[in-house]
């Protein structure tokens, strides 16, 4: 993801505690994957408990490294509507257009 936007030049991030909100995303991905891939493994196959553990394990971890991408951009999305993320003040230039500074 991009520090600032590269139309505007809005700054993504800027406060310590915006990640926090993608780190809950990425949590409630991660359960709901591991519910599900639980509910399923538990009905079809005969593994162990302890084969059933990690391998839903490993499908839960890689189901938050491939989403968080998404989720994070997602929770700037939301954080933006919400408008916690300001767009920077237009300067006037010659021609009558107005920038980004």
């Amino acid at each position: 993801m991009n520090e600032t936007c590269p139309a505007c030049g809005v700054k993504f991030w800027a406060d310590p505690g915006e990640g926090l909100g993608a780190m809950y995303l990425d949590y409630a991905m991660a359960t709901a994957v591991f519910i599900v891939a639980w509910f399923i493994l538990a009905w079809t196959t005969s593994l162990s408990d302890v084969a059933l553990w990690i391998v839903i394990s490993i499908v839960a971890v890689a189901s938050v490294l491939i989403s968080y991408p998404f989720t994070r951009s997602f929770w700037t999305v939301l954080v933006y509507i919400s408008g916690g993320i300001e767009r920077p003040p237009l300067k006037a230039v010659r021609g009558g257009r107005t920038q980004a500074r």
